[in-house]
């Protein structure tokens, strides 16, 4: 299973953003192969952005693709997860610059026991061996 972050779906549903290109075919993989996790704050992020960024009709088809692919596990954001991501805030948003939101993913991947993420987010990278993290980036611009 992998979590798939805010930044890598926002990319993936706006063709008018650079990294659209690049994560385009590796999202079209992982929707046809994977199991996809995602938390409600993730799904919220998501939809906040397609709000902000098109109409209501196309931000709506757009969502609704979404929340309703076959194979995704949206995890509520509950009171263990809640506990959890403050005990993760609290041990690496002081000395890493890990935030609330990125808690919240960490957070929700050790109570699925999930090691595997699709992120641009360079906390992720940072962290991935502090927390046995495999970090997937198709948004990376390659080198030539």
């Amino acid at each position: 299973m992998l979590f798939v972050d805010s930044n890598i779906w926002c990319y993936y549903f706006d063709v008018r953003l650079a990294e659209h290109v690049r994560v385009r075919d590796a999202m079209r993989e992982i929707i046809k192969s994977q199991e996809i996790a995602a938390n409600t704050v993730i799904v919220m992020e998501v939809a906040h952005y397609l709000v902000r960024h098109f109409t209501e009709k196309i931000a709506r088809k757009k969502i609704e693709t979404f929340i309703n692919l076959s194979n995704i596990d949206i995890a509520d954001f509950n009171r263990q997860a809640l506990s959890e991501t403050v005990e993760t805030l609290l041990a690496y948003g002081y000395a890493e610059g890990l935030g609330g939101r990125d808690a919240t993913v960490l957070a929700s991947m050790k109570l699925q026991n999930i090691k595997k993420i699709v992120s641009h987010d360079a906390i992720f990278r940072r962290l991935a061996n502090k927390l046995d993290l495999e970090v997937i980036d198709p948004a990376q611009p390659t080198q030539p």
